[in-house]
């Protein structure tokens, strides 16, 4: 057998020393020009912690013309994955978008290349090779997830719920992605859209077992949750736990405030609101925090009205 062949076998059992010498020999045998080879070379070098070596490889192998030349889209996107590592964005991009056109049918291009876009701010082109890729591939969980994510950060939120239920129909979210769903539902105006997505996003996170179960930002998500599908007690109990262990969870708290205030018990939104006011709130949270108030203040009034108006009635005679 050559030695590539050589080289796999070996690397397949773990012995990378031996792989790194067949790989080389291969790299050698092609007058250095073997993407394979290189690409194989690259992967034991990086197995075996040697990172920078692994990029040297890789770039030693580019024809002259650069990343335009190669036809070898599991090269380029091995070279992506070192650029973007050492924080060079913009070569990474140049090398996918390559590779996006060498092989159209590969799920993970799409994905690292949409990944880069956001962190170099190009939100607004994140989305076409996804959005291409789902076409593609509508059963790839992991293109419809990373295509949510995009829209999260476009703030699409209704669209970002869309892909991720598709991705739970494929299997089931984990934690943290129905933590991102959660962050979704929390962003919609309260309408009837957002209690039914709430209700579902609940039951996604119930599949990682029951609120009771739980603790920290995943009991937080349920409190939050339950609130906005309208179960203001069970909110209350479950944010009442929440806040307990962290005190200081302002977000836990003004959710607490609101589900006291849903649920009517408006002396305790009210000693919650002032407490509140004492803590380390954004600028964001102490808007919102003014708005509880006011509301918590009509609800009163109106509950008092409530209460003079049945007494009233009770005094009166047949």
């Amino acid at each position: 057998p050559g030695a590539m062949q050589r080289a796999e076998v070996a690397e397949a059992q773990g012995r990378l020393v031996e792989a790194a010498s067949w790989w080389q020999e291969a790299l050698e045998g092609s007058g250095g020009r073997s993407t394979r080879a290189a690409r194989g070379l690259a992967r034991v070098l990086s197995a075996r912690g040697d990172r920078d070596g692994a990029l040297r490889i890789l770039v030693s192998t580019l024809p002259p013309a650069g990343v335009e030349d190669v036809m070898d889209a599991q090269f380029l996107e091995d070279l992506a994955h070192h650029y973007s590592r050492l924080g060079a964005y913009e070569q990474a991009i140049s090398a996918l978008r390559v590779a996006a056109l060498r092989d159209p049918d590969r799920p993970s291009t799409p994905i690292l290349l949409a990944e880069l876009l956001l962190k170099v701010g190009e939100v607004e082109l994140a989305a076409a090779p996804l959005l291409r890729s789902v076409d593609a591939r509508p059963g790839h969980r992991p293109t419809h997830l990373a295509l949510a994510t995009v829209l999260e950060s476009q703030e699409q939120w209704p669209l970002a719920l869309e892909q991720y239920q598709v991705a739970a129909r494929l299997s089931s979210l984990g934690v943290d992605e129905c933590l991102r769903a959660s962050r979704c539902v929390l962003a919609l105006p309260s309408d009837e859209a957002r209690i039914r997505w709430a209700v579902l996003t609940a039951a996604w996170l119930e599949v990682h077992g029951s609120p009771e179960s739980q603790k920290g930002v995943t009991l937080r998500a349920f409190g939050e949750l339950y609130l906005a599908s309208g179960k203001a007690l069970e909110a209350s109990a479950l944010l009442e736990r929440v806040v307990g262990a962290d005190p200081g969870d302002t977000r836990a708290i003004l959710a607490l405030v609101g589900a006291y205030l849903q649920s009517e018990q408006c002396r305790r939104a009210l000693s919650v609101a002032v407490h509140a006011r004492g803590l380390d709130l954004t600028e964001v949270e102490r808007v919102a925090l003014g708005t509880l108030e006011a509301e918590i203040k009509e609800v009163a009034e109106r509950l008092e009205a409530a209460e003079l108006e049945d007494s009233g009635d009770d005094g009166r005679g047949p």
